[in-house]
């Protein structure tokens, strides 16, 4: 972890305990990402606060600090949901539609998440800047129609691709070699430079070892899940299969 996001992660952490020091019941935090939410987590105590992206199973989402006898609904997280139509011929990607937010002057942490389907793109956002999303005709050279008039649409399926290897061991360091189709050297000095996460923690020991349904990124690479590991064959060696989210 470099020293500005160790310094954002300080100021977060006592922004969120000052919000609990002082009571401030059914407050709400700008959108953080899984990392964020679970470094969090290890600081909250447990039955105060809910996290909460607009749909189950978010990976961004807003922190709620609440008291136990005032459990938010829903509804009352500040999130809006907008739905961005386009024709379906026309190609748009999660990067067009956040790159198109922030040359608003949006910044990132009032987006949620951005799931893209075929002429149809869904996204959350803090409920203060929809006004400003709203009125966007054209993201790139695709013209779009953008409403906060729809639901959030839950038959959405994230896209995945399955690699498939095999390994002597599931030794972080030699589950990266699959994913990425690295050499293990290079794969070491990934984990060594602090690039990689496991379930949203940076790792940077190549020997730790993952189980299945473990999810891992590496920055710039995209993001994994480790989705089953075979019983040894004869060899010793294990045949693993990863899903890569696209």
């Amino acid at each position: 972890m470099n020293q500005k996001q160790q310094e954002e992660d300080k100021i977060l952490l006592a922004h969120v305990q000052d919000m609990c020091r002082r009571n401030a019941w059914r407050s709400f935090t700008n959108f953080l990402d899984m990392r964020q939410y679970c470094m969090l987590k290890k600081y909250l105590s447990q039955g105060i606060y809910q996290f909460y992206g607009g749909y189950a199973n978010a990976e961004r989402g807003v922190l709620c600090i609440y008291s136990q006898d005032c459990l938010p609904d829903y509804e009352a997280f500040p999130i809006s949901c907008l739905t961005i139509h386009f024709r379906e011929v026309d190609k748009l990607t999660h990067r067009d539609v956040l790159g198109c937010f922030m040359s608003q002057q949006i910044e990132r942490n009032t987006i949620g998440d951005i799931l893209v389907s075929s002429g149809k793109i869904q996204c959350f956002v803090l409920n203060k800047i929809a006004p400003v999303i709203l009125p966007i005709s054209k993201i790139g050279r695709v013209g779009v129609k953008i409403t906060d008039k729809l639901p959030f649409s839950d038959d959405y399926q994230q896209h995945t691709q399955e690699i498939t290897g095999v390994v002597s061991s599931v030794r972080l360091d030699a589950v990266l070699k699959i994913a990425l189709r690295m050499k293990r050297q290079q794969c070491n000095h990934l984990i060594l430079a602090g690039l990689v996460m496991v379930n949203y923690q940076e790792i940077v020991k190549p020997d730790v070892l993952l189980i299945p349904n473990d999810i891992f990124s590496v920055r710039g690479y995209g993001k994994f899940k480790l989705k089953t590991i075979s019983a040894p064959n004869q060899k010793g060696r294990l045949h693993i299969m990863i899903e890569k989210y696209l």
